[in-house]
């Protein structure tokens, strides 16, 4: 579909803002044709076309009836979840892809973490995930797990994924407060639980008999090579004890399996 001169648009999720450009040069480059169906423009005409915000491109009436949409671009930039006039294609591509967690806040724009207040609570989404892992292991936290069905399998599973959908009700106040309701049933059950306390860890710098949990993110930190868990304020990672132990376990074994004179 299409000809020499134009092509449908296609599908495809923009994250960049479209840089300011006169009608007349973006008309020009559109080969002076609606960018939606392909009909020749006169320039008397140019006037009338309609913008998408979306595509930045300029459509005729048929292809863009001024439905306005939440652009992706301009909340992963600027926070932004204003409306803005999109054309016919553009409404529907956005709509498809709502509900879909296409969007790594770390990856795409990792300076919104700390600009904005909505997304600095991102610390109940990692503890969520470190303790729905602990959950799925334990054979009586049947009930606890079934409150994690309350929200999208990907936020309790991959830190700083979201969809539209998300975002929208995080700027709203909406999602933050159903995770900390799921956070306080999982919290409750590890606390009652003595499979999944048998499951954490003992602090093996100071020696405090109180068991901890990655999920502490707060007061606790994992070793990167043994993932053993401590006190942050303890840990030194060129002392990890666990690593310690396996090093030398490892030299012990290669000791014995050196061929004797």
């Amino acid at each position: 579909r299409g000809t020499e001169d134009w092509a449908p648009p296609r599908f495809q999720i923009l994250f960049f803002l479209h840089p300011p450009q006169k009608r007349e040069a973006v008309v020009a480059a559109q080969n002076s044709m609606c960018a939606g169906c392909g009909t020749p423009i006169e320039l008397k005409y140019i006037k009338k076309l309609r913008y998408c915000e979306y595509l930045g491109k300029y459509f005729c009436e048929c292809c863009h009836r001024n439905d306005e949409s939440p652009i992706p671009s301009h909340i992963l930039t600027k926070w932004d979840f204003s409306k803005y006039p999109v054309c016919n294609f553009s409404k529907q591509l956005l709509q498809s892809i709502w509900n879909d967690p296409l969007f790594n806040i770390y990856c795409i724009n990792k300076a919104l973490l700390s600009k904005v207040k909505e997304l600095r609570k991102s610390g109940i989404q990692e503890k969520l995930i470190h303790i729905k892992k602990l959950l799925s292991s334990c054979r009586l936290a049947e009930s606890a797990m079934m409150e994690f069905q309350q929200v999208h399998p990907h936020l309790t599973r991959e830190l700083y994924l979201y969809s539209l959908n998300d975002l929208t009700r995080m700027k709203c106040g909406l999602l933050v407060p159903g995770l900390k309701d799921i956070l306080k049933t999982a919290l409750a059950h590890v606390e009652d639980c003595q499979l999944c306390l048998g499951k954490g860890f003992i602090c093996e710098f100071c020696k405090n008999k109180k068991v901890i949990f990655p999920f502490q993110t707060n007061q606790c930190k994992r070793c990167n090579t043994c993932k053993a868990c401590f006190h942050k304020d303890c840990f030194k990672s060129e002392e990890c004890p666990k690593c310690l132990r396996i090093q030398t376990r490892k030299e012990l074994l290669l000791t014995f399996q050196q061929p004797m004179d």
